[in-house]
């Protein structure tokens, strides 16, 4: 058993700091432009937009 917190073999780590992430969409009609925003420690937001 090893205790090393690499995983075996070849891999590669990646850190993402995120800052926001924005999530667009078209509503089921198609009639609107929908937009979710969140940022670390808020709510998401969502905008609605013709």
């Amino acid at each position: 058993m090893t205790t090393s917190t690499e995983p075996p073999g070849d891999f590669h780590a990646f850190r993402l700091d995120l800052t926001e992430a924005v999530l667009t969409t078209v509503d089921q009609e198609g009639q609107l432009l929908v937009i979710r925003l969140w940022r670390p420690g808020q709510a998401v937001k969502v905008i609605k937009r013709q």
